[in-house]
């Protein structure tokens, strides 16, 4: 009953004779194979160690570039490039690297100065003088053990450059004899590696240059402007308005150059729209001529909802920086930026979205329409002048140089009458501000560089009080108190039974002990911060009134409030010639 089972020979594996053939063939094909392996594998050692040493001449180089150039020893304890690796003319070891054949490893006993003609390796400069520092990287730092050969070489500013030889007795620990034989240096960085008993050099080769802080030797600025409200918007962030801004700087240092910014009126918003009055950007060289730009009126809004005004007017002084001579306008014919008619108003919401209870007209800020123009010109001593075009809101000044050691800025702020808040019942504001003049004037002149800061402002203040306008004392430098500090905001009525204090938060005026006025031989700084601030009230009523829902939002808009500062100059006068 038992059958015998044949298995097919397709099922039959290999035979002996057949495993013995592959195995021959494996063998061949290794035996050919195992050299090449061999070779890659010492190849990817060779590179990764190359790789290595070239990172380790690399961050050589950085740390000699992260150093100063020169730093006197009188100075202090402080090190510099040529502290490390030209420190002095103290002979090195002698370097015993075979002319031809394999290199051997460099001693740290080689650092030193390698004098012309001296013995050096093949990898070093091979003619002129320089030092040698000789450096050992240990293979616990981090790589198979290195030794950093760093060649140091003073060179001219030829092309292609020469080796120079330092003055004898140069030493940089030595106050006198530490002065560099050149003003940069060649960099020979060599780094040396062993690998299966036979040394190997990387070599990399830079420059460094002496780069000399700026010295200036004259420097005068003058920045001012006559107007700066400030608030939020409720649905576009931030606004801002400015007017009569004046900003130049003019500098002697390797060259002679003037730069500056004139803009009548500027307003902004968070989101990025800008609006302009006249405005010029102004630089020398090139020479420019006196001239005069006009501009008419403009604004963020279209119905002068947030920010706008009138016809504007920039007049331009010559500016020139001629002969090492920075100068901008002059007395005669200063830089000016004006508002020249009548037109100025700042909000910061529609005309229905104020808090009813303050009764406002808007704008919240405007030129008050019995305020005068007044000339906008420059006199002697940098004062206010009677000539110039005439003008509502002024910021003027120049900068002058002359070879006869003057250097004089000079910065002048004026606005006519301003009126805040006006309302129903005091539609001329119930605050008015007017800036008479802020004045800085930074002159340094003679040859004993003798300095002037001196400053001037007058500004007045009055409120609505139910009737009529009370004026307070004038704001000046002979002041010893606030005369805005006399008022109780909170009980000064100014009619329809509200009181200052519903519609200023805080104000003050400019005191003397608040003016930085400092002058020295060959300097003088004056910072007239602003003559006079104001903050108000919110002027937005809160989102509980728009949305009864929310009863608990704010009664107000505490971001409504309104910034305003009045008459901020400064300047600044520097002649170390």
């Amino acid at each position: 009953m038992f059958r015998s089972l044949k298995v097919p020979a397709r099922d039959r594996g290999f035979t002996l004779i057949e495993v013995v053939v592959a195995i021959g063939i494996l063998m061949i094909v290794v035996a050919a194979l195992l050299p090449q392996l061999v070779v890659g594998i010492r190849a990817n050692g060779v590179a990764r160690t190359v790789s290595q040493a070239k990172g380790v001449a690399q961050g050589q180089l950085d740390r000699m570039r992260n150093l100063p150039y020169h730093v006197s020893p009188a100075a202090g304890d402080y090190r510099d490039v040529l502290d490390f690796y030209y420190r002095n003319l103290t002979p090195a070891g002698t370097a015993t690297c075979p002319a031809t054949g394999p290199e051997i490893v460099p001693q740290t006993s080689w650092s030193g100065y390698v004098a012309t003609g001296a013995a050096r390796c093949r990898y070093e400069p091979a003619t002129g003088p320089f030092y040698r520092s000789v450096e050992v990287v240990p293979a616990s730092a981090g790589s198979g053990g290195f030794t950093v050969v760093v060649d140091t070489q003073f060179l001219t500013g030829n092309t292609p450059p020469t080796a120079v030889t330092p003055a004898a007795g140069y030493n940089t620990q030595t106050t006198g004899s530490d002065t560099p034989g050149a003003s940069q240096i060649g960099i020979t960085v060599t780094v040396v590696y062993t690998d299966r008993g036979r040394v190997h050099p990387v070599t990399t080769y830079s420059q460094l240059a002496d780069q000399p802080a700026i010295t200036i030797r004259v420097k005068s600025e003058v920045d001012v402007t006559a107007i700066d409200i400030s608030s939020e918007t409720a649905a576009n962030g931030p606004i801002t308005y400015s007017a009569g801004l004046l900003k130049f700087t003019g500098a002697l240092t390797y060259a002679s150059t003037v730069g500056g910014t004139m803009n009548a009126t500027t307003a902004g918003l968070a989101t990025g729209e800008l609006a302009t009055g006249a405005s010029s950007a102004v630089a020398a060289p090139p020479t420019t001529a006196a001239a005069t730009v006009n501009s008419s009126s403009g604004g963020l809004s279209a119905g002068c909802n947030l920010a706008c005004w009138g016809s504007t007017r920039l007049d331009k002084g010559a500016v020139s920086s001629d002969q090492g001579l920075p100068a901008a306008g002059s007395v005669s014919s200063p830089m000016q930026a004006m508002l020249t008619s009548k037109n100025l108003s700042f909000g910061n919401s529609s005309s229905n979205n104020y808090r009813s209870g303050l009764e406002l007209r808007p704008p919240l800020v405007e030129l008050d329409p019995g305020a005068s123009a007044t000339p906008s010109g420059v006199a002697a001593g940098c004062t206010p002048g009677g000539g110039g075009a005439s003008s509502y809101v002024a910021g003027s000044g120049y900068l002058t140089t002359t070879a006869g050691y003057t250097v004089e800025a000079c910065g002048i702020a004026r606005a006519s009458r301003i009126s805040l808040f006006p309302t129903d019942f005091a539609r001329d504001g119930v605050v008015q501000i007017e800036l008479r003049r802020a004045v800085a004037r930074c002159l340094v002149s003679g040859a004993a560089h003798a300095a002037t800061a001196s400053r001037d402002y007058d500004a007045v203040v009055r409120y609505w009080n139910g009737s009529n306008y009370t004026t307070l004392a004038a704001i000046t430098p002979t002041n010893t108190s606030d005369p805005l500090d006399a008022v109780d905001l909170n009980t000064t009525s100014v009619g329809s039974g509200k009181q200052l204090g519903d519609y200023i938060s805080s104000w003050s005026s400019l005191l003397p002990a608040e003016v930085i006025s400092t002058q020295q031989t060959g300097s003088a700084e004056v910072q007239l911060p602003g003559v006079v601030t104001i903050s108000s009230q919110p002027v937005r009523p809160g989102l509980n009134l728009l949305d009864p829902n929310n009863p608990l939002s704010p009664l107000v808009d505490p971001n409504s409030v309104v910034s305003l500062t009045v008459g901020a100059v400064s300047c600044s006068a520097l002649d170390v010639r």
